[in-house]
């Protein structure tokens, strides 16, 4: 009779073992395939951050490139603006005339290079704004893919 106790004790446990060794190889598959979906997830999320930062640098540097061009532009024509003058003063049959010559390039320079520098101002500003959406969108992608995954 102690033999069948120990049979069924032996057996009861055999049982509990493998009904425990099955629930754990469940539930180590269940995590590695979660993990393994959140991994491709963050994986497809880096990807398209990536992506929507490289965009948004390269608008940037073409912003940038802009921004550049617009000042030669600028230096360009106040340096011609400025060889105009020389050859108007050169021609002036007086001093009165010499100095109206003068004054006019002062104002139009100045008008010239505010409007100039305004609007590369603007340009930059709005280079700078799209840039921070752009990457406000990109972040917000990435944070919206991560809370599905999770």
């Amino acid at each position: 009779m102690a033999d069948a106790k120990k049979a069924t004790k032996k057996t009861q446990d055999t049982a509990a073992e493998t009904a425990f060794a099955s629930s754990a190889r469940d539930f180590v598959k269940r995590s590695a395939e979660t993990a393994k979906e959140r991994t491709a997830s963050a994986y497809e999320s880096t990807n398209k951050f990536n992506s929507g930062l490289e965009t948004t640098l390269t608008r940037m540097a073409g912003g940038y490139v802009s921004v550049l061009s617009g000042m030669a532009d600028m230096a360009y024509r106040n340096v011609n603006h400025s060889i105009e003058t020389a050859a108007k003063l050169a021609d002036a049959q007086s001093f009165s005339e010499a100095t109206q010559i003068q004054a006019d390039f002062v104002r139009e320079s100045t008008q010239a290079n505010v409007d100039q520098m305004r609007t590369a101002f603007e340009g930059a500003r709005d280079m700078l704004s799209e840039a921070g959406e752009n990457l406000r969108e990109e972040v917000s992608k990435v944070w919206t893919t991560n809370q599905k995954a999770a």
